[in-house]
């Protein structure tokens, strides 16, 4: 009789699948930074969307949050050593895990769960910002008043700069939760739809 290794369990079996995914997500995530696939947001040109977030949300909606978050902690890794600037590195990660917390919250209600990530990513972009423009580097809080200015905004003090930097901050959040979320729920709804023609195909034969 011949030796018949074990079955491996389905458990197992189902943490390599998720596990997979997510480096797979990670490197395309990676790849993206490295082709630059981002454009800016306007006025503020230093923030940019960026299209290299959207594979952490598909990680999340294919494999579930716990992934996603290392897909995320994957990226930012490989941009650093890559040699981003940390800093930058840094809030492109609390904008990506924030966003995925506030998924988390209202999993598998997709309209309430993009009301919860742009209320998640917001507010914690604010508070990091803030530290930013207010504490850390102050004299960057002059650059973005420039930019406020150039395009007629009535900003005449650096209170009405950093206010105005906010909240455009936050607008540039959320229209960046609609870009990331929404094709990444196209994706993953196409990508379950195929998965239940291949298994309906399979049980038939």
């Amino acid at each position: 009789m011949g030796y018949r290794e074990p079955p491996i369990p389905m458990r197992v079996r189902r943490a390599s699948y998720r596990a997979a995914v997510a480096a797979v997500m990670a490197a395309l995530a990676i790849a993206i930074s490295a082709l630059r696939l981002e454009f800016p947001f306007y006025p503020l040109v230093f923030l940019k969307f960026d299209l290299a977030e959207i594979p952490s949300v598909l990680a999340f909606a294919l494999v579930g949050a716990r992934w996603s978050y290392l897909c995320a902690l994957s990226h930012f890794a490989g941009l650093l050593a890559r040699g981003s600037d940390p800093l930058g590195a840094s809030m492109k990660l609390v904008a990506v895990i924030s966003m995925l917390a506030g998924l988390q919250i209202a999993r598998h209600r997709w309209k309430l769960a993009i009301l919860s990530a742009m209320v998640t990513r917001s507010f914690a972009m604010s508070v990091a910002n803030l530290a930013v423009l207010g504490f850390l580097f102050p004299s960057w809080l002059d650059f973005a008043w420039k930019l406020l200015t150039s395009v007629g905004m009535p900003v005449r003090s650096r209170e009405d700069a950093l206010l105005a930097t906010l909240a455009l901050t936050a607008v540039y959040n959320c229209l960046h939760v609609l870009l990331s979320v929404i094709p990444a729920a196209a994706i993953a709804k196409e990508v379950e739809r195929r998965i239940g023609v291949a298994r309906a195909a399979a049980k038939s034969e």
